[in-house]
């Protein structure tokens, strides 16, 4: 490296990684000496530039499912797997969503791509499950600096829907599936007791058992953030007797529910209550529809307010709790008496009455 005057002004002259580099003639030395250094981190810089990187859909999801398996329950964790794994299949893992280069992120991935996979699901609400799993992957990678946005699929629309309405068994029916639960019927007793998800029950340890204060503590995850939160709920004196029965009967210490087979808790019972209400023959409903109905069996007995039941069901909003007990506003039921006045008879006695007014006024009807 050098920096010299000749008979035109100055100039400089560098080496970097064997190759050499001069420069032309400048009037002064602080002229040549700051051209000298720019023209070296120039030169450095164009050297170490990274080649673009490219990111695959296959790096986005690997990276999403390791922390969505460590979030959320297995159940999600399995469904979201699931998506990618089909769009993969759908778009090919070798997809490209972006590159990534030292100065620039850029999201390269066709929304019509997304729009296609989403057209060979079989149902429009699957198309906007898809499309809502699929959305989150995307807002994670900008999140984590791995797309840049906006998200792509923004611009997918979702799919119209017919709201389905969940079924929830009548009395007689829940009656009757308890009756060919079998050895099940603790289970089915234990859910109706505690209106609780079946996941929360098939958890339940026997440390989380008070005989002495008639409680059981229950765990959930349906919060905001993916965290584990428990609540004490009360035990009536039904619900004690069934546990405790459960608890004499029992032949290990942790699980309330312990599946032999596996020589741990249950994970999942998806078998159980179709069989339960075949045998029953009533038609089919699943775990929740008990706490649905739980729900709305309180909340046609006197005295017990929404409030009450609300913080059976352990939820953080009345709103929610609204869902869960099929019923009507009060003020929407004396808005519908209000239309009881209404009648043939009482418009057949306005009609006549306009005609005798009018007939009297010489105005021929």
């Amino acid at each position: 490296m050098a920096l010299w005057k000749d008979g035109k002004g100055w100039r400089y002259e560098f080496q970097y990684l064997g190759a050499r580099y001069p420069s032309k003639h400048y009037p002064l030395k602080k002229e040549a000496a700051a051209a000298m250094e720019t023209h070296k981190k120039q030169i450095r810089n164009e050297m170490n530039a990274e080649k673009p990187t490219a990111i695959t859909f296959l790096n986005l999801a690997t990276d999403y499912l390791d922390f969505s398996e460590r979030k959320h329950a297995k159940k999600t964790y399995e469904y979201k797997a699931m998506v990618c794994r089909k769009f993969l299949a759908f778009a090919g893992e070798d997809i490209i969503i972006a590159y990534r280069t030292r100065d620039l992120l850029q999201t390269i991935i066709d929304p019509v791509i997304i729009e296609s996979y989403l057209r060979t699901r079989p149902t429009n609400h699957n198309y906007n499950v898809h499309l809502i799993e699929l959305h989150v992957i995307f807002n994670y990678g900008i999140k984590k600096k791995f797309l840049a946005g906006p998200n792509p699929c923004a611009e997918v629309e979702k799919m119209p829907v017919t709201q389905v309405v969940k079924y929830i068994p009548s009395e007689e029916d829940l009656l009757k599936v308890m009756l060919a639960a079998g050895l099940d019927k603790p289970l089915i007793i234990v859910l109706f007791h505690t209106l609780a998800r079946i996941d929360e029950i098939l958890r339940l340890r026997w440390d989380e058992v008070n005989f002495t204060r008639s409680t059981i503590r229950l765990w959930t995850r349906k919060r905001a953030g993916g965290n584990f939160e428990h609540n004490d709920m009360p035990m009536n004196s039904d619900l004690h007797a069934v546990l405790w029965n459960l608890w004499k009967g029992k032949d290990q210490d942790e699980w309330v529910f312990f599946n032999e087979k596996t020589g741990t808790r249950y994970n999942r019972r998806p078998k159980l209550m179709p069989g339960i209400c075949k045998r029953a023959g009533v038609k089919p409903f699943g775990f929740h529809a008990i706490r649905h109905f739980a729900a709305s069996f309180l909340a046609d007995q006197d005295k017990i307010s929404k409030k009450a039941i609300s913080g059976l069901l352990r939820h953080k909003t009345l709103s929610t709790t609204e869902k869960y007990l099929h019923s009507i506003d009060e003020s929407q039921k004396q808005a519908a008496d209000a239309l009881k006045n209404f009648s043939m008879e009482t418009v057949s006695e306005k009609t006549t009455h306009s005609n005798h007014t009018l007939k009297k006024e010489g105005v021929t009807t």
